[in-house]
């Protein structure tokens, strides 16, 4: 009965202290790190061509708030502040391997009071 008491108290510690890297499962949204900011500046370019493509003009890119999860890589989903009271929420994909890294989805239309779903 013991060993079980004990077994479960260290399942409940564990998985408490590990909640944000089950796969599948979104952690919270956060300010950008140093590592998603560096992956969302290498797809700029990309990002920018597509609103572009949408007749959205980019007077600013600055991304600050992301989340992500991981599925056979990570998914980021970041907030970018593109001017003007102005956002996207940018939905990318990296493989394990750290290539290929591509823009899956690009939200407009975004305030800063959206969450990102």
């Amino acid at each position: 009965m013991s060993i079980r008491v004990t077994f479960v108290c260290c399942v409940i510690a564990v998985s408490g202290a590990f909640a944000q890297l089950i796969p599948g499962g979104w952690t919270e949204t956060r300010p950008i790190d140093p590592y998603p900011m560096q992956v969302v500046l290498s797809l700029k370019s990309d990002i920018v061509s597509r609103l572009n493509s949408m007749y959205i003009t980019v007077n600013e890119f600055q991304p600050f708030l992301y989340r992500e999860r991981v599925a056979v890589g990570a998914v980021y989903q970041v907030k970018i502040r593109i001017g003007y009271g102005r956002y996207v929420h940018v939905t990318i994909y990296q493989h394990f391997s750290g290539t290929p890294t591509e823009v899956q989805d690009i939200q407009t239309r975004k305030t800063l009071a959206d969450p990102l779903t």
